[in-house]
């Protein structure tokens, strides 16, 4: 099999030639020390055999003072040893911005990324994802997360038609990606801390699970598959992802909990399961046989039967030993071999 064939015959809950690997987010600091000609993480995932690449949606800086800097959407970052850069100030006070917000524009051509690139190259030959987020975390970052969870109880109007002028334009640059050829739309909005999700399921239910059920829907009439990230514990919110009719979900993070064995025994003849190998202390502090171990045990839990991908818990952070995540890609390969995978 190729890398697409491998990817989606595990999606269809078949067993492929060996467990497929991804990885949608690399440290430049770790993929350079492991190849230092790249330029970009493509040409790490190139060169490195991922059966996944991946592009995500771009939105541009409008300004910025050192380390600071200002998005398309108002919202204040201030850069860090991360890759991605962490909101640091909400771009509104009060809600009375909403009467004149416009989110930015999803058809802007540079809102696809590498997109375009990455299916000229690999279509048919490798998964095509493309990452965005739905509304939650733009939402978070428009008003402060503690004011949104409180509008939710306080304000639900308004937390309702601004999830909802959020959401209409993600599905739209969603509905994009997937005909400039995105095989797999990766939505990207984090649900939970490592103890639990950020609000109870009824509100959950409340707010998320209709739109995300209306995001899955497009991206399955356009002919994609609907994959859900989000790290921390979400077990209470699981059977709310079932709903929605997501083909996936991503990160099952052990640091929060989750194990994979059991999200295999519940879940996994009707959502594919995508991880879970720990990116925090592991990676960064683990040995080469912890991680080789990490990796046989996890192929174990959640491979037979197909529906999983072998991937970080997150992403792979600066932290991460770059030994010890060649050891992630070769020990996938070496023990990921159906049908005696783990």
């Amino acid at each position: 099999m190729n890398s697409y064939e491998r990817v989606m015959t595990s999606l269809s809950f078949r067993e492929p030639d060996r467990v497929p690997v991804a990885e949608f987010l690399i440290d430049k600091r770790v993929y350079t020390a492991l190849m230092p000609d790249a330029e970009d993480q493509y040409d790490f995932d190139v060169k490195f055999g991922l059966d996944v690449i991946a592009a995500r949606a771009w939105y541009g800086i409008v300004s910025e003072s050192g380390p600071t800097f200002t998005d398309e959407w108002g919202i204040v970052y201030t850069r860090n040893k991360e890759a991605v850069a962490h909101p640091v100030r909400p771009a509104f006070e009060d809600m009375t911005f909403l009467k004149h917000f416009r989110v930015p524009d999803p058809d802007a051509p540079e809102r696809l990324a590498g997109l375009p690139k990455i299916v000229k190259n690999h279509k048919k030959e490798r998964a095509v994802a493309y990452g965005l987020r739905a509304m939650f975390l733009w939402a978070a970052n428009l008003v402060g997360l503690d004011n949104l969870l409180v509008y939710m109880m306080m304000e639900p109007n308004f937390v309702h038609e601004l999830l909802e002028t959020i959401l209409t334009s993600q599905i739209r640059l969603a509905v994009n990606a997937v005909r400039a050829g995105a095989d797999i739309i990766v939505e990207t909005d984090d649900y939970a801390f490592n103890n639990g999700p950020l609000m109870s399921p009824e509100l959950f239910d409340t707010f998320i699970t209709p739109r995300l059920t209306r995001f899955a829907e497009s991206v399955h009439r356009e002919g994609g598959f609907f994959l859900k990230h989000t790290d921390g514990n979400i077990m209470k919110i699981m059977d709310s992802f079932i709903a929605a009719g997501i083909d996936g979900i991503q990160s099952i993070d052990p640091i929060a909990g989750m194990d994979m064995a059991e999200m295999k025994e519940k879940y996994g003849k009707k959502i594919s399961l995508w991880g879970n190998i720990d990116c925090g202390t592991l990676l960064a502090d683990g040995t080469v046989e912890d991680v080789e171990n990490a990796v046989k045990d996890c192929i174990k839990a959640g491979a037979k039967g197909g529906g999983f991908v072998l991937m970080s818990s997150n992403s792979i952070p600066y932290s991460a030993k770059p030994e010890n995540f060649l050891t992630v890609l070769k020990a996938a390969k070496k023990y990921g071999v159906y049908p005696c995978a783990g």
